[in-house]
């Protein structure tokens, strides 16, 4: 009988731990069908072409992430995927008030690209050239 309730106890831990891990923060937010890094601001400012090519390095173990995400899996979100997100921004940590870079440029204007502001959900344009926030995204599974 003992034996019985050691086993049903050791039985009942290991289910825990494993619910406790499946359920737990593996450093995303799927909002749209879309997964996001929810640490907002943990790659920081940056020029826009570094910023496109740091999105694509993201991967499991950098920026609280344990999503088993590898590099290429991330990318910038489109101006459009900024805009939506705005609005679940509380969702997320560590959202800072100014722009984050998207991966759509201006037509006709090779030199800049469209960022949102998460301080009042706008689009505005900025040349390349500029250190602005990095905030990436990624298919859903």
């Amino acid at each position: 009988m003992k034996r019985l309730i050691l086993s049903m106890m050791v039985c009942c831990c290991l289910l825990a731990t494993s619910v406790a891990a499946w359920c737990g923060d593996n450093g995303t937010v799927t909002v749209n069908g879309l997964v996001w890094l929810k640490d907002a601001g943990c790659l920081g400012e940056m020029r826009w072409d570094a910023a496109m090519a740091r999105a694509k390095t993201l991967a499991d173990g950098q920026c609280g992430l344990s999503d088993k995400s590898k590099p290429g899996d991330w990318r910038l979100p489109t101006v459009d995927e900024l805009k939506a997100i705005y609005a679940s921004k509380s969702q997320f940590k560590n959202v800072k008030a100014y722009g984050y870079w998207s991966s759509s440029t201006v037509a006709g204007h090779s030199t800049f690209a469209w960022l949102v502001s998460m301080g009042n959900g706008h689009m505005y344009n900025y040349f390349k050239g500029t250190n602005v926030y990095v905030w990436p995204v990624r298919s859903g599974q």
